[in-house]
């Protein structure tokens, strides 16, 4: 029979805090069973999630990335990983952002309107299904390291992207600086050529398999 772990039991596997899990469910991250505080956790599915992210847990260690070159998959780790169904393509935005829950309501406000005022500017649909908004000034007052907040949209919004097709996946981009937000702009660019990631997008996958598909791009790259 599959062993299940209470969040104390999957914060000393992953070497991690409890409020750390917490966050990671809430955000869609994390695979468990049932409501804080009475989460459930199947040991195998806390395993794969910990060789997808490449978390190696010890009791009493600090969870960590063990990888420094995989800023995509990193950026997702730091961010959130869900599904709507939005009216349009403003809704889309404000849940994307939304589902960052440790960052203060007033900060997810203020990256809403930057983001949203990005936008109006021009259409971040990328194509084959994609839209990738971004506030126009790095996040650098809100965060110190990259996130992607993924948005699955249970049914495509038209988002005026260049190649005329309705989106069905938002990677709401927040970078601390310039040269970071390039980079990271230059990966999503070179992981979405990869046509097994972007079939994988048009399925809305689990957070394990997108972090597993994101990290074999990276190591082939």
């Amino acid at each position: 029979m599959e062993e299940r772990l209470d969040i104390a039991g999957a914060a000393r596997l992953l070497g991690s805090g409890e409020s750390t899990v917490a966050r990671w469910v809430r955000q869609g991250l994390l695979p468990s069973r049932g409501a804080y505080p009475e989460l459930r956790f199947e040991r195998s599915a806390l395993e794969r999630w910990a060789r997808a992210t490449g978390m190696r847990g010890r009791t009493g260690q600090a969870a960590r990335v063990d990888y420094e070159d995989d800023l995509l998959a990193a950026a997702i780790l730091r961010g959130a990983v869900g599904r709507a169904k939005p009216q349009d393509a403003a809704e889309a935005i404000g849940l994307t952002v939304s589902q960052l829950t440790d960052l203060p309501d007033g900060a997810r406000l203020e990256i809403t309107d930057a983001v949203l005022n990005r936008e109006r500017m021009a259409s971040t649909g990328l194509g084959r299904g994609v839209a990738l908004p971004h506030p126009r000034r790095p996040a650098g007052g809100w965060i110190e390291e990259a996130r992607l907040s993924v948005l699955f949209l249970e049914e495509p919004l038209d988002w005026a992207a260049i190649d005329g097709q309705p989106v069905s996946t938002v990677l709401l981009l927040l970078s601390p600086s310039v040269p970071l937000h390039l980079e990271l702009l230059a990966r999503v660019s070179m992981a979405l050529h990869d046509p097994e990631l972007v079939e994988l997008l048009h399925s809305g996958p689990d957070a394990i398999t997108l972090l597993e598909r994101v990290r074999d791009i990276q190591r082939e790259g």
